[in-house]
């Protein structure tokens, strides 16, 4: 189903991932400004801005991780793009009260706004990665998975930016959201009127059309009757996604990445202007936030062009083995890159070299996993399972990093809080005197923590190992029917 709708499909996805991340990286990119917020509002003492404040950043993907299996069932049974614009729409009310919150200077107003987001942005997140994999063609399927997923990245390293700029500016970081709103509505009308029909259709209508692409992926008529037409309850769904260990697996290694990086996310701006690599949260914003993009927009794609090369004619149980094969590789070596780079501190230019590298593998990595957590269902239920496993990696990742580690940024350098220093809000300049070591133990923490991932992917490649070499145990193909054909 390759052509210029289905590309201009993919697009307009890439886009709206941008943005979502971009919303996503406003309150990082700005830390002391919302600190500052959260002392005002709250009135709470310099000891408990930091468990605020990463509660205030977590808080949306708590509704977002319950909403987006939610959405992944009803993709079973409702059209992806109405579901789709629904959520873009309350996405949009969502950002505009986040502004109004800085006016009303309500910090439950903000909280609201940010929990409204999760929801909004939930039901795109679970329908498309599934929509490009099932209709990208199978030589640069994983390529576009991976321009997809670099702009979360990107999305997130502009949206730190955004927030700093914004934040510092005359106009105020409630605009950041304003316009936010203003750009993502016209998206929203065109996910809801402007998209053609054949691709606007549930898995069922999808089997119903006899189209011998489809069949290819999901296998003989009879099998696909009997996923896609029975009205199977919730837990029915539910129990038959997550029967396979190596998606289990998939989930806990992702769940340590996404633990990291959501703690580092939330403050690292934090971190290496109070460690002194930098003076301002602006500027600190802006190079970590081009070390990010540069990272992505290099690693994703090429990621995925790497695994189209090695992977596309295979069958989905050697595809699956390729895919993590290679998450083995360049998780281990994300990780040792990004421990060197903690070594390196205090110096900005080792420190810097190191963590680009990482994030570099880090991005190279993101299509294989999508691609062998994908090959562990049914192609009916990979919307659901792209939502069971948004779900759980930001239950074990964005949920509690932010609050864990503002916690013990709290803890450990309670002198790093936010101040007003002649009409300006600035770090407090006693934290890199007093907190210098507290900082630096406190920004280890998530960096050790992401070696659980390369044990999982590890432990997932094994048992893939063994399916290989044993086809006629593998769940794969009893799931997924023969592999897809080049379109």
């Amino acid at each position: 189903m390759g052509g210029w709708r289905a590309t201009g499909i993919f697009v307009l996805f890439c886009v709206v991932n941008f943005l979502n991340f971009l919303d996503r990286g406003i309150i990082p990119g700005a830390p002391t400004q919302f600190q500052y917020f959260i002392q005002v509002t709250r009135n709470v003492s310099s000891s408990e801005e930091g468990f605020y404040l990463g509660f205030l950043s977590s808080s949306f993907v708590a509704s977002y991780a319950i909403f987006v299996v939610l959405f992944g069932f009803l993709s079973i049974h409702v059209k992806p793009f109405r579901l789709v614009s629904i959520g873009l729409v309350v996405w949009c009310l969502a950002v505009l009260l986040c502004g109004l919150a800085k006016e009303a200077m309500n910090f439950q107003l903000l909280l609201v706004g940010r929990l409204l987001s999760g929801i909004g942005e939930s039901s795109f997140q679970c329908i498309a990665p599934a929509f490009i994999d099932d209709h990208a063609p199978a030589g640069t399927r994983s390529f576009w998975l991976g321009v997809f997923y670099a702009c979360s990245s990107v999305g997130m390293a502009f949206g730190v930016q955004y927030g700093a700029v914004m934040a510092n500016s005359k106009l105020g970081w409630h605009w950041a959201f304003y316009l936010e709103a203003i750009v993502v509505f016209p998206l929203a009308l065109i996910c809801m009127l402007a998209i053609p029909a054949e691709y606007n259709v549930t898995p069922a209508e999808a089997a119903a059309r006899h189209d011998p692409e489809k069949r290819a992926v999901v296998g003989d008529a009879s099998h696909t009757a009997a996923v896609d037409d029975d009205n199977h309850s919730f837990f029915h769904e539910l129990g038959r996604v997550c029967h396979d260990p190596i998606f289990g697996l998939i989930i806990w290694g992702t769940g340590a990445s996404i633990f990291t990086l959501a703690g580092l996310s939330a403050f690292g701006t934090l971190f290496v202007v109070g460690l002194g690599l930098f003076q301002t949260d602006t500027e600190a914003s802006v190079v970590l936030g081009c070390v990010v993009v540069a990272s992505g927009m290099l690693g994703t794609p090429l990621g995925g062009l790497a695994l189209d090369h090695e992977a596309a004619a295979h069958a989905p149980t050697r595809r699956q083995h390729v895919a993590l094969g290679h998450l083995v590789v360049t998780t281990t070596l994300s990780v040792v890159l990004a421990l060197a780079s903690w070594v390196a501190l205090p110096d900005k230019v080792w420190f810097l070299c190191c963590y680009a590298l990482a994030m570099v593998f880090y991005a190279g990595s993101t299509s294989a996993t999508i691609t062998a957590l994908l090959l562990c269902v049914h192609p009916s239920r990979r919307a659901l399972a792209t939502g069971v496993y948004s779900l759980f990696t930001h239950v074990l990742g964005d949920v509690p990093a932010p609050v864990i580690i503002g916690a013990l940024k709290d803890k450990w350098a309670p002198h790093c809080d936010s101040v007003n220093m002649e009409g300006h809000i600035v770090l407090n300049p006693l934290c890199r005197q007093l907190d210098f070591h507290g900082l630096l133990m406190t920004m280890l923490c998530p960096l050790v923590w992401m070696t659980w991932s390369a044990v999982s992917y590890g432990v997932a490649y094994w048992i893939s190992c063994r399916r290989v070499r044993e086809p006629t145990t593998n769940p794969i193909a009893a799931s997924t029917g023969p592999p897809v054909a080049h379109v």
